[in-house]
Order: structure tokens, then sequence, then C-alpha cells
């Protein structure tokens, strides 16, 4: 009797609960009055996708438009990269001594995304996903 009540209550075990709910969130990382990187991320069962930077500001120049500096965001490309498709509990703890992007300022880069995006987990989300029609 007992070994019938385990099973069935091991039965209908789910997958674990997500810790943050499913939406799109924004955050942001604020330095000396410039918002140097604004990044919204989709957040689905925890997983990061749709990661993008809506700004990414440094000392007067926008590093999304102006082409002299679109062509030295390439490590900022590549961190968002990746980090997508991957859980968020498995990605903040690597943002602060990753070996696999290049060297030259990727610390200080993802300190700055890191606190973006931990920014948006604490204000949670801008916008929950549309419920599907029933």
């Amino acid at each position: 009797m007992l070994v019938g009540a385990v099973s069935a209550v091991a039965a209908t075990k789910s997958a674990p609960k997500a810790q943050y709910p499913d939406g799109t969130y924004r955050g942001v990382y604020i330095s000396g009055q410039e918002t140097q990187v604004e990044v919204q991320f989709n957040l689905k069962n925890d997983v990061i996708t749709d990661a993008r930077y809506r700004t990414l500001f440094y000392k007067g120049h926008d590093w999304l438009k102006e082409d002299d500096f679109i062509a030295k965001n390439d490590g900022y490309m590549k961190l968002l990269e990746r980090i997508t498709n991957k859980k968020i509990q498995d990605v903040m703890p690597t943002m602060y001594n990753s070996e696999e992007i290049e060297k030259g300022g990727a610390t200080v880069r993802e300190m700055k995304v890191r606190s973006a995006l931990q920014y948006g987990l604490n204000v949670g989300p801008f916008k929950l996903p549309k419920k599907e029609a029933k």
C-alpha cells in the first residue's frame, strides 16, 4: 500500500518550477549618469532567448550606431550569443571570470552585462507572454 502511494506521488511529480516568471525583461547598467548597457531578453522556463542590446553607449559614443564603434563591439555581441539558450542560473555565476571569450576588456564587459541582466531580474518582466487560446 505504501509503495503504491509513493509510486503515485513520484509519477505525478513534474519538472521543477521556473525560478523566474516567463516574459520579456529589460535591465540597465548606468555609470556616471550615462546608460552604458541596456539589454532586453526573454525567459522561458529560466532559459534566456532573444537577448539583444537596446543601448550600448560609452564616453559619448553609440556602439550600436557609429561605424567606428560597431567594428569594436564584437566582444559584446559574442557575449550575448554565448548566454542565449542557456539557463539564467547557469549563466550568472560564469560572468565574473570567463575564459570563453577574448581577454581584452572581457571582465569589464561581462560585469556591465551581468549587472544589466541582474537589474532586469530584480525588476521582473516588463512584458508577460501572450496566453494561448484554449
